[in-house]
């Protein structure tokens, strides 16, 4: 999912886009165009300097396809018996690949400000959402717990899901400058690494 776009983004006019409303945007094939708008202006805009201006849609378009920095605030959900387990702050979506490390006790990036602190125990792995760095040693309060041998299977759905939203930007492009579709989505794939097994 991706972060809530800032007020900044407003005047921003080259296409419409879900407003800043401070909620997360999952990503999935049944994608609104707004929100599908939403996502590529957080792309974009956090992965260029200077003013979000830019003279047409193509131009835009142009220039996400050659990205080089790429910065998309947000990350994976993890949630079970409602505990949520969300990206904290300078989390990057494009690094959800580095979660297939977590079964070899590999902790991903996981953002701060307050942060995930994780603990590996035999076959479990279990989360405590929202801690402040002077509770980091000693983690208090309810935990999220999975299995190791179980992150496999949801990182899959979470390639599933990437790989729907890929659909719903094709069409979006496709209704706003068809020419660059074919190249968008292949930019967004690699950035969001959805080409490769979600094995890998």
């Amino acid at each position: 999912m991706v972060e809530s776009l800032p007020p900044g983004y407003s005047s921003f006019d080259l296409w419409p886009f879900r407003s800043p409303d401070g909620e997360w945007i999952p990503l999935r094939r049944e994608m609104s165009s707004d929100d599908v708008g939403a996502v590529v202006l957080s792309l974009l805009g956090h992965s260029t300097s200077g003013e979000l201006t830019r003279p047409d849609v193509g131009a835009a378009f142009d220039e996400l396809i050659r990205l080089e920095t790429l910065f998309l605030p947000g990350g994976l959900l993890l949630e079970a018996e409602g505990i949520a387990v969300t990206p904290g702050c300078c989390c990057d979506l494009t690094d959800w690949p580095d979660w297939h490390g977590m079964p070899d006790g590999n902790v991903p990036d996981l953002g701060h400000g307050p942060g995930t602190m994780v603990e590996f125990d035999g076959d479990i792995i279990r989360f405590w959402p929202d801690v402040d760095d002077e509770d980091w040693e000693s983690p208090e309060g309810r935990r999220l717990e999975i299995r190791r041998h179980d992150l496999p299977g949801l990182l899959q759905g979470v390639h599933r899901d990437l790989a729907g939203f890929l659909e719903a930007l094709r069409a979006w492009v496709r209704n706003l400058e068809p020419s660059h579709a074919d190249q968008v989505v292949a930019a967004v794939s690699g950035y969001l690494r959805v080409g490769a097994s979600p094995s890998a």
